[in-house]
């Protein structure tokens, strides 16, 4: 069991999260609630982790503004070795970066996009996560929706699973968390609802009062894990959990 450094959350959805598994957090277009996945890779960072954000929305820049907020410096932890980005928005709009860290798939359609996408991951699994845990944080399963089409996005989801089940068979090494970010508003429900098959943790956040947003956690594999709903804020920086 992994902590995500967050012990309210981790008693909330049983008690930690499993290897292997994938923590879906979905909100709308005003939430905060993506801030929560954005904290857990922070922490599990500060525990020894490698970091893999696999981006599909925003410039570095932007990105790096955003999860300014949940204390990740993109540019600071990339330099320490601590965090790899896979950049597909700058794959898909022919922008590089002169940072190691940083992997694009260059040339990448649909048919490519598997064989580039596993080659970016496995080289950074060698030259910076060595011995280290992987936790991935997509940014977002939305945006990558967009790029590829939903349907596309859930074959490839398949193909990737299908792959990641073959390496967890043959392959000895720390088996990763898998974080995905998903804004509701901007998908059909039977891309949603896809994306909650695959995942074995879903929180819910809808935001509404500017003090709190309601924090709904639908699902964990726990035995000692139920359902509930939760006021969720973000003050000086911490999260809170009531």
């Amino acid at each position: 069991m992994l902590s995500t450094g967050i012990k309210k959350f981790d008693k909330l959805i049983g008690g930690g999260l499993l290897e292997d598994s994938v923590l879906l957090i979905v909100y709308d277009t005003y939430s905060l609630g993506w801030i929560l996945g954005a904290k857990i890779l922070k922490n599990r960072m500060d525990m020894g982790d490698f970091g893999v954000i696999i981006n599909t929305v925003l410039p570095l820049s932007a990105l790096n503004m955003e999860l300014n907020f949940a204390g990740i410096d993109i540019y600071h932890e990339g330099e320490r070795e601590n965090l790899g980005v896979i950049d597909i928005f700058a794959s898909y709009n022919q922008l590089r970066y002169p940072y190691r860290y940083v992997r694009t798939l260059p040339n990448s359609d649909v048919s490519t996009f598997i064989p580039k996408y596993v080659a970016a991951y496995r080289q950074l699994l060698r030259e910076y996560v060595k011995d280290r845990r992987p936790v991935g944080l997509v940014v977002t399963s939305d945006g990558f929706g967009f790029l590829m089409g939903e349907r596309t996005s859930i074959r490839l989801n398949q193909k990737i699973f299908a792959l990641k089940e073959t390496a967890r068979i043959t392959e000895n090494r720390k088996r990763p968390i898998n974080i995905w970010l998903l804004n509701k508003d901007r998908v059909s429900k039977r891309y949603m609802s896809w994306l909650a098959l695959y995942s074995q943790y879903i929180v819910e956040f809808r935001s509404g009062d500017l003090k709190y947003e309601e924090m709904i956690i639908r699902k964990s594999p726990l035995p000692d894990f139920e359902p509930g709903a939760y006021k969720f804020r973000i003050k000086g920086g911490k999260i809170r959990i009531s």
